[in-house]
């Protein structure tokens, strides 16, 4: 296999990889994972990290890393950074090499690739990259264009782990609404989805709609989705049998 066939073959495993991590079942955690595992791929480096704005209180909040000091980077926490670093990062708008900072930021291999995270328009975070194995790596216009597809997808899997977090707010919340001896905590009511599944299942759905249309999404994309469910029940061949819908 030639240079450029091996280069064709790497470049299609990453979308590969891309497109399982925004249609296989995961977690918002497991999702940015593979995320920054993909840039440190994709840039050939050995650190990566997703930092979620956090506008009212003008700060960036760590959630996925790689290679970074763990210590530093709490996944979860604030990040303590340099003020010119900091001033940098609310202002960008645009992929952008950030080099060597004044000290204050542990850890972290300058110079760093960063790369606005946007959704709706809306300007959500960052997805920055740094410890380059090969200075020559970041500057090669594909693995550029192919980090610049991780952004789109980032935002939208930060999305729709914001929409399940909803939805699952919901759901814990919602027993109080059903009758008294169906009601209980969000374990119970897991079990009640056992009991009377047909009963839960529209309870999912009224919660999941009022979610979608929340977040911005029109009849259609909820129509789309409804389409979607029914095409997997099609192709697994689900069925639902009838004594669990008395």
């Amino acid at each position: 296999m030639n240079p450029s066939e091996m280069e064709l073959n790497r470049n299609l495993d990453i979308l590969e990889e891309l497109s399982e991590a925004l249609t296989e079942p995961s977690n918002l955690a497991d999702g940015l994972r593979r995320i920054v595992k993909l840039t440190c791929r994709v840039l050939d480096t050995t650190q990566a990290a997703v930092l979620l704005m956090d506008e009212e209180k003008q700060r960036f909040i760590v959630h996925a890393t790689i290679g970074l000091d763990p210590a530093i980077f709490r996944e979860g926490s604030p990040l303590v950074m340099p003020d010119r670093l900091q001033a940098i990062l609310f202002r960008l708008q645009n992929i952008h090499q950030v080099n060597w900072i004044d000290s204050g930021l542990e850890g972290i291999q300058f110079p760093i690739i960063v790369m606005p995270l946007f959704f709706k328009g809306h300007r959500i975070g960052h997805l920055f990259a740094g410890g380059a194995k090969d200075s020559n790596a970041a500057r090669d216009p594909v693995r550029r264009r192919l980090f610049s597809l991780l952004g789109p997808f980032a935002s939208l899997i930060i999305e729709n782990g914001k929409a399940m977090d909803l939805l699952n707010q919901r759901l814990a919340l919602r027993p109080t609404e059903l009758p008294p001896e169906e009601a209980g905590d969000g374990n119970q009511l897991m079990i009640n989805s056992i009991r009377n599944p047909a009963k839960v299942v529209r309870i999912l759905a009224e919660s999941f709609y009022r979610e979608l249309t929340k977040a911005g999404f029109n009849e259609g994309h909820v129509t789309i989705a409804a389409a979607h469910l029914l095409d997997c029940i099609v192709r697994r061949g689900i069925s639902t049998p009838t004594s669990d819908l008395n």
